[in-house]
């Protein structure tokens, strides 16, 4: 009897990758074909931007293709902000409740950390995002041996392989660090990996107090505000200055002491930052080598790319370029592109703020014409549209 179950343990082990293999590359073909059912998001805008460069138009009144059908996508947003607005509510109809976002450093000082709730179309929102391939196949590898591992428990629990969701992103400001890691845990937890899926959003701010012990408490509340979903640590790099004094140093290694516990499995750590300084942090503290295996790198928007964020934000606010209008923001678009700074570029954030200049621009022009034609107050012209500063690097003084 002994020798018929440790048999079958054997087997079942020398099959356990294949049953990997098969049950990734089942997930991966579900998911890709529940996106081919669907049109890509921006299909369509694509099509009537094209026809309006083959006609073109110098009537401003002449709206181009940003039409009712890109309305569609209100929640298509692609840089560091949250989803939609809809999605924001998302806590109310979960079972568990959502932590406030205070940390209390010290009797006399606390601190406020974001707090985003989890989303309820998790798989949606990762297929809507503008670019991000790279991303979203590495997220459904993750997801899948999660999954696969939820499977395998219930026959073989000591053969399962050993998931950690710990994960660095890598990225300029503006490429969707946070709407991923917001999809990243609500994904998580459709998974079973996570109990709650919502991400508690740190800054270095949220550790450094002003006294001694400050950065032990902030850790242990946040960690205990992150049980069920994922802390994130923004620019996490800023905890490892080249000062030997600065109590950020002592920050990763407490979280490390932490994490060590069994009991801290429901939890994702995600730091996020720029990549060489992150890599100089991982060099520079072996330990995190290991305990984050899962790297995502998010690459700066094409040019294209950042057309289609401006159409899905634009439809947002029910806006819509004219013919020229349209024409105009692709120039001043294309020429900020082309002269960037790779280590300053925002990339969506650029689009946000250039968009936001152009509605300003816009709403003085209405309200000086005194016009109430709905379509005109709608209607972004080439007046409205102007270029802005492109953050440059500041020269260094001194040698």
């Amino acid at each position: 009897m002994n020798n018929e179950k440790q048999q079958q343990s054997v087997l079942s082990e020398e099959k356990i990758d294949e049953l990997l293999d098969q049950f990734l590359e089942e997930f991966c073909n579900l998911c890709h074909n529940d996106t081919d059912d669907a049109s890509a998001p921006g299909e369509d805008e694509d099509h009537n931007h094209d026809d309006t460069d083959d006609n073109p138009d110098d009537n401003e009144e002449a709206a181009d293709g940003l039409d009712e059908e890109t309305a569609d996508d209100d929640d298509n947003l692609d840089d560091d902000e949250s989803l939609s607005e809809d999605d924001d509510d998302d806590d109310d109809d979960f079972p568990f409740s959502i932590p406030d976002g205070e940390i209390t450093q010290n009797a006399a000082l606390s601190v406020k950390v974001e707090i985003l709730p989890p989303i309820k179309h998790p798989r949606e929102e990762l297929e809507k995002l503008v670019g991000c391939g790279d991303i979203k196949a590495r997220i459904d590898e993750l997801i899948a041996l999660s999954m696969y591992n939820q499977k395998m428990s219930e026959f073989i629990p000591e053969g399962t392989h050993k998931v950690s969701l710990h994960s660095i992103f890598f990225g300029q400001p503006g490429t969707g660090k946070t709407t991923v890691c917001k999809i990243f845990g609500s994904l998580l937890r459709d998974a079973g990996a996570l109990s709650k899926g919502h991400v508690v959003v740190c800054t270095r701010g949220t550790f450094i107090g002003a006294l001694y012990g400050d950065e032990e408490r902030a850790v242990r509340q946040v960690v205990e505000k992150a049980q069920g979903g994922v802390l994130m640590i923004d620019e996490a790099y800023l905890l490892n200055l080249n000062n030997d004094k600065d109590p950020g140093h002592l920050v990763l290694p407490m979280l490390m002491d932490m994490l060590a516990d069994e009991k801290q499995r429901d939890i994702a750590v995600v730091l996020c930052g720029y990549k060489e300084p992150m890599m100089r942090l991982l060099e520079q503290n072996p330990g995190l080598e290991s305990r984050f295996p899962n790297r995502f790198e998010f690459k700066d928007f094409t040019y294209d790319e950042l057309l289609e964020i401006t159409r899905r934000r634009v439809a947002v606010h029910g806006y819509h370029f004219t013919r020229v209008g349209w024409e105009r923001y692709k120039q001043v678009l294309a020429e900020a592109y082309q002269s960037h700074d790779s280590g300053t570029w925002g990339n969506a954030r650029f689009v946000a703020n250039l968009l936001e200049r152009i509605y300003i621009r816009h709403a003085v022009r209405c309200v000086r014409q005194d016009t109430d034609d709905l379509f005109k107050l709608l209607s972004l012209t080439t007046s409205d549209i102007v270029p802005i500063e492109v953050p440059r690097q500041k020269p260094r003084i001194g040698f």
